[in-house]
């Protein structure tokens, strides 16, 4: 089926990306189903669409959200989520049906789409917001979120009005090397739209604090530019949980309150209605970068040791870190969500070599929510791994190893009783 050659406007057009949502199902039953995930203050259902192979286990697959069109005026957001579920029926994105459940939510407020209005916040989620998505990921929280926004001819940037495509890791920490990490991603999230003729800048949260707030004038970048990006995370409630009433904090995206609550890979997304005039140009320059980032969920990462989205180093950095345990997919996912909300009763893991065969690592943990299960993960240069003692228990535990294209990746699951300072004692080879 066709996706939109138009950009559809009002209540009309709102019923019109309904009634095209309802055809996709019908055509797409095999794969795709409909639910409603709540309504909106004008008692509008808010549709979510899933997408994926039903005949593998839930349990196998990763969780990818992709939101849209939360604020009404920003009309290049409303032709994405149609263009990105006609892409998931094709024969093309059967791996990606087959790893992932994907949920795609193309229009989080009705209201301001019938309006034709902003009709949102920008100090934060709203109520309603909260309340849907929230009730979304209390069933399936997510291992990647990505929400689309888009510019129109003077919205967005006071350095920039009119023809700029924006692609935002959307309030990271540099926590875990996440920074690194999403910066990788969104490179080759822009890599694939430039490589089909769509050209995308990468914008972190501090160009866009200064873009939102700074001024006009030459030279008159704020200071607040140059802070490290706690800044942005303290304008941000990280109790925003998607289901609190109050407003207090600046959200622009639906997805950070996902990354400080669930370390899950989040990206904002900003098309372009102004400057790019064709709906059809609108929609596939802006779910290019999305597919791109479907597509890697089914990868495996040189750094991880599963396929799927990198968000399992918790803590540390690609020398020696914490990562999520589990057989699979869901299990990882708990394991993360438990070790992320854990992550400062950590102290910053240490490892030194005493002699050329030997690397010892050390991590403690000095919080209460034991038994606590994570892995302990080690870049080598050696390719032999010969053993790994724990002294304190004076016996050799079980570990397993992976690579990438010039190291080894030693990983060895730990299951914690209680509270204290972890050793491990690896032989190795010499180098």
């Amino acid at each position: 089926m066709k996706t939109f050659d138009h950009i559809p406007m009002g209540a009309e057009g709102l019923q019109e990306v309904y009634d095209w949502l309802d055809e996709f199902v019908a055509e797409n039953g095999q794969i795709a189903e409909k639910q409603i995930i709540g309504s909106s203050p004008k008692s509008r259902e808010i549709p979510a669409i899933l997408v994926t192979n039903r005949g593998i286990p839930e349990a196998d697959k990763q969780i990818a959200v992709i939101t849209s069109a939360r604020h009404g005026q920003e009309f290049g957001a409303r032709v994405v989520g149609p263009a990105v579920l006609q892409y998931l029926a094709s024969e093309e994105a059967k791996p990606i049906r087959d790893a992932q459940q994907v949920i795609v939510v193309p229009v989080v407020n009705p209201d301001g789409f019938a309006l034709n209005e902003f009709h949102s916040s920008m100090t934060s989620l709203t109520k309603i917001e909260r309340l849907v998505l929230g009730r979304l990921f209390l069933e399936y929280p997510p291992d990647m979120l990505i929400d689309y926004h888009s510019l129109g001819r003077s919205a967005g940037s006071k350095y920039d009005r009119g023809d700029m495509e924006v692609i935002i890791p959307a309030n990271t920490t540099r926590w875990a090397m996440d920074e690194q990490i999403h910066q990788l991603v969104a490179g080759k999230m822009r890599d694939a739209a430039e490589e089909a003729g769509w050209p995308y800048e990468i914008h972190s949260l501090e160009d866009l604090a200064s873009y939102y707030f700074g001024g006009t004038e030459i030279g008159n970048m704020p200071w607040s530019y140059l802070r490290e990006k706690v800044f942005l995370l303290h304008m941000q409630d990280f109790y925003d949980n998607y289901d609190i009433p109050e407003e207090s904090a600046y959200t622009n995206y639906t997805c950070g309150p996902a990354y400080l609550k669930w370390h899950t890979l989040v990206f904002g997304m900003e098309t372009n209605h102004w400057g790019i005039s064709r709906p059809q140009d609108i929609a596939a320059s802006g779910s290019i970068p999305c597919t791109a980032l479907l597509r890697m969920g089914c990868l495996r990462f040189p750094w991880e040791k599963d396929a799927g989205y990198p968000v399992n180093l918790l803590h540390g950095d690609f020398r020696i870190s914490l990562r999520s345990v589990g057989g699979n997919a869901a299990e990882r996912r708990a394991s993360r969500i438990k070790l992320w909300s854990e992550r400062k009763c950590f102290n910053l893991p240490q490892r030194e070599m005493p002699d050329r065969e030997t690397t010892v690592a050390r991590v403690r943990y000095f919080g209460t929510d034991q038994p606590l299960a994570f892995a302990l993960c080690m870049r080598m240069r050696q390719e032999q791994i010969k053993s790994v003692i724990m002294p304190q228990h004076q016996r050799e535990v079980s570990f397993q190893t992976f690579r990438d294209h010039c190291s080894t990746y030693l990983y060895v699951p730990i299951h914690m009783e209680q509270a204290g300072t972890l050793e491990l004692i690896v032989k190795h080879n010499a180098y």
